[in-house]
């Protein structure tokens, strides 16, 4: 039982520590560059959605379809509003 309460204290103090940092880069991301720079992450991001749904969609895993559709909707949802936003800001200069 010792074990188990000491892993939650270092998931803990893991999780804290992820979070601060995530705050601190965050603001200072905020100050140096303007938000939508970080939607050409998210393009990333999202296309890796996409093809992690059209995997699971593809193979014969122990997840469900609908999960697999959920995913790749999201996915698909997230890279159309995230490009969107690259390309009106970065290429035509909205």
């Amino acid at each position: 039982m010792a074990k188990k309460t000491r892993k939650r204290n270092i998931l803990n103090r893991t999780f804290i520590v992820v979070g601060i940092l995530a705050v601190i880069i965050n603001i200072l991301g905020l100050i140096f560059f303007k938000l939508e720079f970080f939607d050409i992450f998210g393009i990333l991001i999202w296309i890796f959605f996409l093809i992690f749904g059209g995997w699971m969609l593809l193979t014969r895993e122990e997840t469900p379809d609908w999960v697999a559709w959920i995913v790749l909707i999201i996915g698909t949802l997230g890279f159309i509003t995230d490009s969107w936003i690259v390309i009106k800001t970065f290429i035509i200069g909205g």
